[in-house]
């Protein structure tokens, strides 16, 4: 009556178990970055607009915007701003995620492999939010934008995440 008993545990069943746990540790990475979760997200997108836009007075001062670069500058200034803070907030994530001498690492499902995964999808989370929102309102106040390969972008953004 009071015995327990193990349940026979599918592959796909341990796969969704072990999604979740990423889930659940990618928000908390989420919250741990500042108390305010729409705050965390803002001072990202605020962090990335300065980064474009002192990049964008950079090259002006140095006269590159007069280069051999065709279509929008700006979107130009923005794809390299984008894809280097998303790798610098990847490499910071994955390196400052719970170990294996953390306590969360007692709790039984977790191991620092789920740690790790959580921590680097919160940086591409909280990275490719600040880009579509920055693009966003580049596009509605100031230039309408297309962009000519969507996916090769998507896989740009993400190969910089990933390495």
């Amino acid at each position: 009556m009071f015995r327990h008993e193990s349940r026979q545990k599918t592959l796909i069943g341990m796969g969704f178990v072990t999604l979740e746990l990423i889930f659940h540790v990618a928000v908390r990475s989420l919250r741990m970055s500042h108390g305010n979760a729409v705050l965390g997200l803002l001072m990202t997108l605020i962090q990335s607009l300065m980064m474009v836009v002192v990049m964008y007075f950079l090259f002006d001062l140095l006269g590159v915007l007069r280069g051999a670069v065709r279509g929008d500058f700006m979107l130009f200034v923005m794809s390299g701003v984008f894809m280097f803070t998303t790798h610098v907030s990847a490499i910071g994530a994955v390196s400052k995620a719970d170990g294996p001498t953390s306590p969360m690492m007692m709790h039984a499902p977790m191991n620092p492999i789920i740690s790790i995964c959580g921590a680097a999808l919160a940086a591409l989370y909280r990275q490719t939010l600040s880009a579509i929102v920055i693009l966003y309102f580049y596009h509605t106040l100031f230039v309408p934008i297309s962009i000519k390969d969507p996916v090769g972008l998507l896989e740009l953004h993400l190969l910089s995440w990933a390495s």
